[in-house]
């Protein structure tokens, strides 16, 4: 048998000094955590072995013994699987992949990393879809706050899972009325697109028409009309782009459409924001598509009244006249004028 090389007198002499400095508050931490924190409990079995595993890791990793880390993180994200509740499940979960991918990347294997950080993400969706399918916005918000937080850490599918991750969120802030961080996450997805070598255009003025939906929520009708120009110069770009060339996607047609939609989201933003010579005349325009047949009674409604507000503010008897004319010849008879029951109080955008 070959002989055993002798330890290191240095080695022996660290991890000696290494077990008295912190092995006595490591072992307390675990099994009692309460002798040195009053407010803590004691843990129960299934969270102490996870929290063993994750400490001792901890302190491999801190002398950058980074395959025992390694070992010790990997132990903890399958020990996670017999938390007690769901929610302790992800949240060990997560935090055993987050060190595990640290390690990883200390250890110079960021494929590796790379792939304890798309389970993370991968996680934050599918529990977030869980939670939304079932209309809990609430919940599912987080779940995809941390997707997008992580899916900033990868490389390959970097673009794909965070815009994923952010139109999921959308639809959860959308829901839950929080409109100042929906226009932000939108915000990410217009600059996330603009930056790719061959930008989705329609995806772009889109995600502009739900910036304006957010802001006229905020009452930011000058911030609401400058989302809607810009999703309008998206939508002239496109059809201009596929002006008599192959378009086997529609996407012109698509985009005519939805330019219609927003003149007429732009001429509700220019009455809110006073700017009633625009919203005279972009309420025509608007009126002018909406009223062909097939007529959309209700869009057709609210242009009339922008309408005649507008011309009202301006004491304009000929466009008074002509919107209130449009208004009788729509409305069925008995019904109160355009200017009283149109419902232009507090207009909001549909999205």
């Amino acid at each position: 048998m070959p002989e055993k090389k002798p330890v290191s007198p240095w080695l022996r002499g660290t991890l000696y000094v290494v077990a008295i400095l912190f092995l006595p508050t490591f072992i307390i931490q675990l099994v009692r955590p309460d002798a040195l924190d009053p407010k803590a409990h004691r843990p129960t079995p299934q969270p102490f072995r996870f929290s063993f595993l994750l400490q001792t890791g901890t302190f491999y990793e801190r002398f950058h013994w980074h395959d025992f880390a390694i070992a010790e993180f990997q132990k903890a994200e399958q020990f996670a699987e017999q938390m007690p509740d769901a929610d302790a499940q992800y949240a060990s979960w997560q935090r055993a992949r987050y060190l595990l991918a640290q390690s990883y990347l200390s250890a110079g294997r960021p494929s590796d990393a790379e792939q304890a950080y798309a389970r993370i993400v991968k996680a934050g969706m599918d529990t977030g879809d869980a939670f939304r399918e079932r209309n809990q916005f609430e919940q599912a918000a987080p779940r995809y706050q941390d997707a997008e937080r992580y899916a900033q850490k990868l490389t390959t599918t970097k673009f794909a899972s965070l815009q994923s991750a952010r139109q999921c969120l959308a639809i959860c802030l959308t829901a839950l009325n929080r409109n100042t961080e929906l226009e932000q996450v939108d915000l990410d997805m217009i600059a996330a697109l603009q930056e790719t070598p061959e930008p989705d255009i329609l995806t772009i003025g889109n995600t502009w028409q739900s910036v304006a939906f957010a802001r006229s929520h905020l009452q930011n009708w000058a911030g609401a009309e400058q989302a809607l120009l810009q999703a309008i110069d998206a939508y002239d770009s496109i059809m201009q782009h596929f002006s008599g060339q192959y378009d086997p996607e529609g996407r012109a047609p698509q985009a005519k459409t939805l330019k219609n939609i927003t003149t007429w989201w732009l001429a509700v933003a220019y009455l809110n924001e006073g700017k009633m010579e625009q919203a005279s005349s972009t309420a025509e325009a608007a009126y002018q598509i909406f009223s062909q047949p097939p007529i959309t009674q209700e869009i057709v409604l609210q242009l009339i009244g922008v309408g005649l507000k507008a011309a009202t503010a301006e004491k304009d008897p000929v466009q008074i006249d002509l919107w209130q004319q449009r208004w009788n010849g729509l409305a069925p008879n008995g019904v109160a004028g355009a200017g009283e029951s149109s419902g232009l109080r507090g207009i909001q955008m549909p999205h």
